[in-house]
């Protein structure tokens, strides 16, 4: 009706008209269009979704599926809560004598409490297996070495040095993240130690 509109007898303020409406039509279907796509998101097995709007962290997790979320204001961070093996960076420490010595390859299986994920965040942002796990092993095993001697920590309490973190670590997720992540298993592997020292 618009493209004839010489032929048809209609004025050129009613084309305008005409051509306006189709581009507001064109623009509010592109929006539209966009919305939907910005809005459609999936949760993977094993992870539950937390929501950002403008920024402010909200109260809801989502289960694994396709979810809808609120476009462009809203946005989607996936949180691992079964169970996950990390390796951490090396540790160096310093016995009571004043050798030091580093730990490889500590292995860490932990895991994350769905109901806790929403208060841990809050607390201690998206990172917070970093925090009140992995910051508190290298604390720990910095605290435990300090207080011994390297003949000690290599030898004659090595098999203690497992128990002694594991245990004081669990204290302090207790008591800072509320049991909000658990460790199922720690390995701690014998420490590199000076080639001098090992001869001996």
């Amino acid at each position: 009706m618009c493209a004839d509109w010489k032929d048809s007898g209609l004025s050129a303020k009613t084309a305008a008209g005409c051509i306006c409406a189709s581009i507001v039509v064109l623009i509010c279907g592109i929006t539209g269009l966009a919305g939907l796509i910005d809005g459609y998101h999936t949760i993977e097995e094993g992870y539950v979704g937390v929501y950002f709007r403008f920024g402010a962290l909200q109260e809801a997790v989502t289960e694994p599926g396709v979810h809808f979320r609120q476009a462009f204001v809203t946005t989607t961070k996936s949180v691992l809560i079964r169970p996950e093996e990390l390796r951490m960076p090396s540790v160096n420490v310093v016995t009571k004598d004043g050798i030091e010595i580093t730990f490889n390859k500590i292995g860490v299986l932990s895991r994350t409490q769905k109901d806790k994920v929403i208060p841990m965040i809050r607390k201690y942002g998206g990172d917070f297996k970093k925090v009140l796990i992995y910051d508190r092993i290298k604390e720990d095993l910095r605290i435990f070495c300090a207080g011994k001697t390297i003949d000690e920590v290599y030898n004659e309490q090595f098999l203690e040095i497992v128990a002694a973190v594991k245990h004081d670590v669990e204290a302090q997720i207790k008591r800072l993240g509320e049991d909000g992540v658990e460790i199922l298993n720690l390995v701690i592997p014998k420490p590199d130690i000076p080639q001098d020292i090992a001869q001996n």
